[in-house]
């Protein structure tokens, strides 16, 4: 799988990964299942992760990446690599609309201003959507609820603008973590492109239910990549100065 795969499957798994436990009361419209999922997922004021991604060929591991995740509300995001050698040390910084991406090799910093992207073009977005000053992918779906069967809520999103990403998702959210336990998403014709499943939900801290385990498969069945959080931390309090670009701030000295 190459990169940019892999990259939409981190994408896919992160945003649904997180959910605050909520009241257990029947909700009768898709909107209402969605702003629980947001407004829980947005009560985080700040999020660390220590994720080892693996992806699959032929029912063999391939590649293992090991990925730190950190977010503070309302707008800041930093995204490191820890393994395997030759992508250690490689950083993302966003601060608001200001993406800085640092690759180790090089010794080289690359900035990029994303007011400029559309949302179909938006690199982590859906990792930046725990973040409050953050446009949400789903703004882009006109959703139904189809079903709220076995305690579980079943919602349709249909794209309405060209900036979405897919041409249709469904989520199976769960009724009383409001984690989705899984989510489909489809191209403009109709074709499937990753099925993930969610595994392991767990309370943190007595705060949020989160999703130790994703499992990402491709159209035909086939298990692509497994997401782990081996470590998970919240609201701990973290520096505004960690997501600080060193250039920037040296250019200021």
């Amino acid at each position: 799988m190459n990169h940019r795969i892999t990259t939409l499957v981190l994408l896919i798994g992160l945003g649904v990964a997180c959910s605050l436990s909520a009241a257990a009361q029947p909700l009768t419209t898709a909107g209402d299942v969605l702003d629980r999922m947001r407004a829980n997922a947005q009560t985080l004021d700040d999020l660390t992760a220590d994720l080892t991604v693996q992806t699959y060929a032929d029912d063999e591991i391939q590649l293992t990446q090991e990925i730190r995740l950190s977010l503070l509300q309302p707008n800041r995001m930093r995204q490191e690599y820890l393994a395997p050698d030759y992508l250690a040390g490689n950083l993302t910084l966003v601060v608001g609309n200001q993406m800085w991406i640092y690759i180790a090799a090089a010794d080289t910093w690359y900035e990029r201003d994303l007011s400029e992207l559309s949302t179909a073009e938006q690199p982590w977005l859906v990792f930046r959507q725990f973040l409050r000053d953050v446009e949400d992918e789903f703004d882009d779906y006109d959703f139904t609820l189809l079903s709220t069967e076995n305690s579980i809520y079943q919602l349709e999103g249909r794209a309405t603008t060209d900036d979405a990403v897919y041409g249709r998702i469904e989520l199976w959210v769960d009724a009383e973590t409001f984690v989705p336990h899984r989510r489909t998403v489809y191209d403009v014709d109709g074709n499937l492109l990753v099925d993930l499943r969610i595994l392991e939900v767990e309370s943190i801290a007595g705060i949020a239910y989160f999703a130790r385990e994703l499992e990402n498969y491709d159209e035909h069945g086939v298990l692509v990549s497994r997401v782990r959080y081996d470590t998970l931390t919240i609201n701990s309090g973290l520096d505004p100065s960690l997501f600080d670009h060193p250039e920037a701030e040296a250019a200021d000295d």
